[in-house]
């Protein structure tokens, strides 16, 4: 990109925008201090949360533990449940009662996001969408949303709670201590969305043709909300765009399926000697001193000769996961399989998976592992080392991508051609593949690792990831269309800042007109000026991994990342942020 662009875009970053000019309005007189002290506009330190911007000598956190047992019944579509949840109170407060989320309850017919959407309009416009018409049969049809079974203590008393539309209340008998622990059992229930009808980020999806089903499942047991310095708890109801902020813990998750389902999870496998042969066994070792190419555990072959058979046998997967936010999985009789290691200069070596149908080969084999583990490469080099063992993409029906800890959901398929019913692909597929899996893969490290808030302030995760997500795919190919359809597509980011649906970044982001322009390419345009221009990339990349190494698997807010202390970005550097952040 042209030096030019960038000069022009810190100038828009700075002057841009009637917000600014409000925000910097004074008291006592009629001008506008665009580079006034930051002070005005952060938080005063505390012992909690360094000028510095490192965690200060009392930072603490929460954490949650998992143990859950879990059956998919394929036929009825549906999860059966039950849980136990080990909760730490590792703040200075006691607590009277817990917050969990319900976020399946989205898909309820009188949810807060069902009752205030506005259904598409037919291209007629008086009409609504043949979509919309399927929504509203399967409401008709087949009731979603959680259904809470029970709710006891660890000595199976049971806890009175109260549910608001996707967050749940439980009243504890006794104040929780601080450093003291509480055990809650759950047993809850819900049937799987057609994610082709619901969209969202998990579901099912029905293969027509073959009369087969992949299975992606997450938000799919009731999580711990998370209980923070800066905001007590953080019960803001889920609708739909403005995502999540968990609490770390360990899980131990056990999930019976079909017999002839490959599952693939956040975790390790505890039991492979049960659910897979011995051949997948050894392909498996292989695949980790495998490090230039892919090879396949599961073979398209085997995958399709495997799809075409039933059976009411079961297998139990069990799988466990330590420091992680959440956990997802995703079962399917139809799943190709195919993993290459990944060796790191620092931390543990790293297995790169993708799981995908026959219908989305061969562009997934040819391209999605390899993109993991390129992610995965690029990614520690700005961070920090990959502190997980696995990283698995699979192929869902999803239009985008969505992102769990250790393994992400992400769509793109070839199509056949109707003259001669092979299938192929675009450039623009094999680009949207690429770039889809290195931003889900890259969420491992934000929010995933560095644990923002993404409910309170979405750029600090899309915007951060879609920042190293550029430099990623450049890194791939010089010519990668990054964050668009055209190699300049950065340069659309002006048009944006100019425009009257603009608001600062730090808006709500269920309030957002623009969410791509606002949340991920907004910020990524203003960091990579401050590396490309301001900064130089040696300043930038010292201080931007000081960041992730500080805040790895703790909880940043904005002023971690725009501390009070200057010293660390310079204090010009600091002052084009945190415009940016506060006031564009």
């Amino acid at each position: 990109m042209k030096l030019a662009w960038f000069a022009a875009a810190a100038v828009a970053i700075l002057v841009s925008g009637s917000a600014a000019a409000d925000a910097n309005k004074q008291t006592k007189g009629t001008f506008d201090d665009k580079f006034r002290q930051l002070e005005v506009d952060l938080p005063t330190p505390n012992t909690y949360r360094a000028a510095s911007g490192a965690p200060a000598e009392s930072y603490w956190q929460q954490q949650a533990d998992y143990t859950i047992n879990a059956t998919l019944d394929e036929a009825k579509k549906r999860i059966m449940a039950t849980g136990t949840i080990s909760y730490r109170n590792n703040s200075p407060h006691p607590l009277s009662y817990i917050w969990l989320q319900l976020d399946q309850n989205i898909f309820k017919q009188d949810s807060v996001t069902r009752r205030t959407e506005r259904a598409p309009m037919a291209a007629a416009g008086d009409r609504i969408t043949v979509g919309t018409l399927r929504q509203l049969q399967s409401y008709a049809e087949t009731p979603h949303g959680f259904e809470i079974q029970s709710v006891t203590d660890g000595g199976s008393r049971a806890l009175k709670y109260v549910i608001n539309d996707t967050m749940m209340r439980i009243d504890l008998p006794a104040p929780l201590a601080p450093r003291q622990s509480t055990t809650l059992k759950l047993a809850w229930a819900f049937n799987i969305v057609d994610n082709n009808v619901f969209g969202g980020r998990s579901g099912y999806e029905y293969f027509r043709d073959n009369n087969t089903y992949t299975f992606f499942q997450a938000q799919w047991f009731p999580r711990l909300a998370a209980y923070t310095d800066y905001t007590g708890w953080q019960h803001k109801q889920f609708l739909g765009q403005g995502e999540f902020t968990l609490e770390f813990g360990n899980y131990d998750v056990s999930i019976t399926v079909p017999a002839d389902h490959i599952l693939t999870a956040t975790g390790v496998l505890q039991n492979p000697n049960e659910v897979l042969t011995g051949e997948q066994r050894t392909r498996l070792a292989q695949a980790r001193s495998q490090l230039d190419k892919p090879m396949y555990i599961v073979t398209p072959e085997e995958a399709a000769a495997n799809e075409k058979e039933g059976t009411t046998a079961t297998k139990t997967w069990h799988w466990k996961a330590g420091n992680v936010r959440d956990f997802a999985w995703a079962s399917s009789r139809k799943f190709i399989w195919d993993a290459m290691g990944v060796k790191q200069q620092e931390g543990g070596d790293v297995l790169a998976q993708s799981f995908f149908p026959n219908e989305a080969d061969p562009l997934w084999s040819l391209y999605s592992t390899r993109a993991v583990a390129h992610t995965i490469d690029s990614y520690s080099q700005f961070s920090f080392p990959f502190p997980y063992p696995n990283a698995i993409s699979v192929n869902t029906w999803l239009g985008g991508g969505m992102e769990y800890p250790m393994i992400s959901f992400n769509g793109y398929r070839p199509v056949k051609d109707e003259k001669t019913g092979q299938k192929t692909y675009t450039r623009n597929a094999k680009n949207g593949l690429v770039g889809v899996v290195i931003h889900e893969v890259g969420h491992n490290y934000f929010p995933m690792i560095v644990n923002s808030d993404e409910r309170q302030w979405t750029w600090m995760d899309e915007g951060l990831n879609s920042f190293l997500e550029f430099m990623t795919e450049l890194r791939w190919d010089e010519n990668f269309p990054v964050l668009g359809s055209n190699p300049n597509s950065l340069d659309e980011i002006g048009a944006y800042m100019m425009s009257e649906d603009q608001v600062p970044i730090m808006t709500n982001s269920e309030s957002v007109i623009q969410f791509g322009n606002n949340a991920y390419k907004k910020p990524a345009a203003a960091l990579t000026v401050l590396r490309e221009t301001v900064m130089g990339r040696e300043l930038f990349d010292f201080a931007f991994k000081e960041y992730s190494r500080r805040w790895k698997f703790k909880r940043p807010t904005p002023s971690d990342f725009l501390p009070h202390d200057g010293r660390r970005l310079g204090h010009g550097p600091r002052l084009v942020l945190a415009r940016l952040v506060l006031h564009q």
